[in-house]
This record gives structure tokens, C-alpha cells and sequence, in this order.
């Protein structure tokens, strides 16, 4: 059975890669090529740029990448225009993000984002409001909710947090302690508190925290339950980038079943052009508009080589999507591609970001 109801009738690069990019590409199954995924990220972008900036060049000397700043399995779409004395408005850094039906540009509002080296761009150790922060040349830039802003520019408190740091460490210490585990411990909780700080966390929110660390906790239950599952989530995240930012761990990514075979370099500009014209896409009820049908095709091209189709195998799906095959002529040709298309198709729209 179909997912879809479809009716029958250079340098630069290599510095963006080394201090964004390889973050991404950790996260990608050994049979998803590192190349394959840049360019359906470039594919992505050309159109993009076009839509946000009103201009439809994208020069050669540009690039783009995926990188999945919420860890949602959706990467968003980070691009590189460049002209000569570049005004920072229709050239330079641009962030893609899809929130809602659209893709929103977040770098635009943030003085000198647009214009920061590719080799001082990285990822943050740490998330705000469920988005990665991110380092352009010296700013940190966060996640307010909409877009990225200037980190400096959030509110902090200032917290009490003695009775955390105690209940911290008791939390994490073990009973025979290791050389150096305390002050690990003690540097580890230190850390927390001073995230807490420059968040969202309130005193009573601090408490309450601090509260669950201990025994005889009494979870909150009812109309409370939300709120609390929400700060936890916020405490969770927290402790991830702490240990992020020591090197104790990495941050995982969402599950996505991906297929296991290998894949060669693919041509996808032709797939990524016919897939988010056809009808079927877009009247999908995940779908219902050309910035998420984008978003879908974008992860179909990446998910169908991992189940067994090459460039023929594209190729027909192509054809498949602009109406000029059925689907008997496509089983006649390759009898396994629909199948495998389907496998995928499964893949995203299980996973498919929410409007």
C-alpha cells in the first residue's frame, strides 16, 4: 500500500564541515555519505535562498549543510552565499529553520551573523528552549522560542543554590569515590547551577528540582504534571550539555529507522525538483504545505539509497513523481523500488515535525 494517495493517471567548505557540519555528520549512519547529505542540504538551499532573499542565483562558490540543531531527526538548513563585498542581506550566513507550515531565515535580526567566518562557526554545547546554541565568531547565539538571538541578550537571575550543590553531589557521588570523582562531581553541579542561571529556571523552579534529587519525593500529579515534566525536561538538558561541554558524552540523536544498505554519490537535484510539485505530497495530511513537502522530499532523498535504490532507482521515482510512469511501469522496470520507496516513506512521515 502506498503512504501517499497518489491518483493512478571548497575551502570554506571544508572549514564550515570541520567546525558545524562534523557535529551532523557523527550523527548519520555510516551508509549515508557525508557528500550525499550536502547535496540535498545544497539542492534545499538553492531553492531557499531564491524564496527568502528574492534572488534566484546561488553561486558555485556557495554551499549548505544539515545540521539538526533541535535533535529531532529533521536537520535544518545552514547556507553560504557569497558575493564580493558582501552587504550581509542577500549574501553571506543564512539558518533555515522550519517552524510550522514555513521555513523561517533566524539569522537575519542577529547584528553581524550574517557576516561571521565559516571557521569560527560551531555548535554550542548547550540548548535553549530544545534548540542547540551556536558560536558565531565571538557571540553565542540561542534559541528564544521563534529564533535565534544574541545569547547576551537573555535575562539571568541570581539563584540560591546551596542546598542544589549539596543535593547534587549527594545525587551523583558514589560510595567509594574514585580519584578526582569529587571534584568532577563538584565541577559537574557548579556547571548546572550556572546554566540554570542564564535560563529560565526561577528560585521555585530551582527548589523543586532540587526537591526530586532527593528521597520521598512527591511528584506532582493533575494539572501540575505538565509544568513539571517540562522543567525536568529543561533540568535534563541542562546536565546533557554540562557533560557536552566537559567531553564525558555527546548529545544523541533522535531515532530514525534507516535502512542498511550502502549507497554510492548521488544525483538528487532532479528528485528534489519533481517532489514537492506533485499533489500526493502536499495534500498529505502531515504535509499541507511547499515548505514542509520540501522538508519531506528532503528526508526521502536521504532515507531512500539507505533501503536499496541507486541513481536508475532515483531516477524512476523521478519520473514517478512528475506523472510520466505509473505505477505498474515503475514495478516493470525495478520491481523492488516502490517498496523500498515506501520502507522510507514510512521513516519520515513517522518522525514528521509536527505544525
Amino acid at each position: 500500500m502506498r503512504l501517499f494517495s497518489r491518483p493512478t493517471t571548497a575551502f570554506a567548505v571544508a572549514m564550515l564541515c570541520l567546525c558545524l557540519g562534523t557535529a551532523h555528520a557523527q550523527d548519520l549512519p555510516e551508509n549515508i555519505p557525508w557528500a550525499n547529505s550536502v547535496a540535498i542540504a545544497e539542492k534545499m538551499a538553492t531553492g531557499l535562498l531564491g524564496q527568502k532573499t528574492g534572488s534566484k542565483d546561488f553561486p558555485a562558490a556557495s554551499f549548505a549543510v544539515a545540521v539538526d540543531l533541535n535533535l529531532d531527526g529533521f536537520a535544518e538548513i545552514f547556507a553560504y552565499r557569497h558575493a564580493p563585498d558582501c552587504d550581509g542581506i542577500r549574501c553571506g550566513n543564512f539558518m533555515f529553520v522550519l517552524e510550522g507550515n514555513s521555513y523561517h531565515e533566524v539569522l537575519g535580526d542577529i547584528p553581524g551573523a550574517r557576516l561571521a567566518p565559516q571557521d569560527k562557526i560551531a555548535l554550542g554545547a548547550f540548548k535553549r528552549n530544545g534548540f542547540l546554541d551556536m558560536q558565531f565568531d565571538q557571540m553565542t547565539i540561542s534559541w528564544d522560542g521563534k529564533r535565534y538571538a544574541d545569547a547576551s541578550s537573555f535575562p539571568a537571575s541570581s539563584l540560591d543554590g546551596a542546598a542544589f550543590l549539596t543535593a547534587c553531589q549527594k545525587s551523583k557521588s558514589n560510595e567509594q569515590p574514585a580519584d578526582g570523582e569529587a571534584e568532577r562531581v563538584s565541577a559537574e553541579c557548579q556547571c548546572q547551577l550556572n546554566r540554570f542561571q542564564v535560563t529560565s529556571f526561577t528560585q521555585a523552579d530551582l527548589d523543586m528540582y532540587t526537591a526530586s534529587l532527593g528521597e520521598n519525593f512527591d511528584y506532582p500529579t493533575g494539572g501540575k504534571e505538565i509544568a513539571w515534566q517540562a522543567l525536568l525536561k529543561n533540568a535534563e538538558d541542562v546536565g546533557t550539555g554540562c557533560n557536552v561541554a566537559s567531553g564525558k558524552s555527546q548529545w544523541p540523536p533522535a531515532y530514525f529507522n534507516h535502512g542498511d544498505q550502502p549507497q554510492q554519490k548521488l544525483n538528487f537535484d532532479g528528485f528534489l525538483d519533481a517532489c514537492p510539485a506533485q499533489a500526493f505530497i502536499l495534500t498529505n495530511h502531515k504535509i499541507g504545505s511547499p515548505d514542509r513537502a520540501l522538508t519531506l522530499c528532503g528526508c526521502l532523498a536521504r532515507e531512500v539509497p539507505t533501503q536499496g535504490i541507486g541513481q536508475e532507482g532515483l531516477d524512476l521515482l523521478t519520473q514517478y513523481y512528475r506523472d510520466e510512469i505509473s505505477d505498474a511501469d515503475v514495478e516493470a522496470q525495478d520491481a523492488d523500488v516502490l517498496a523500498f520507496h515506501d520502507k522510507a516513506s514510512e521513516a519520515c512521515l513517522s518522525q514528521f515535525p509536527a505544525k
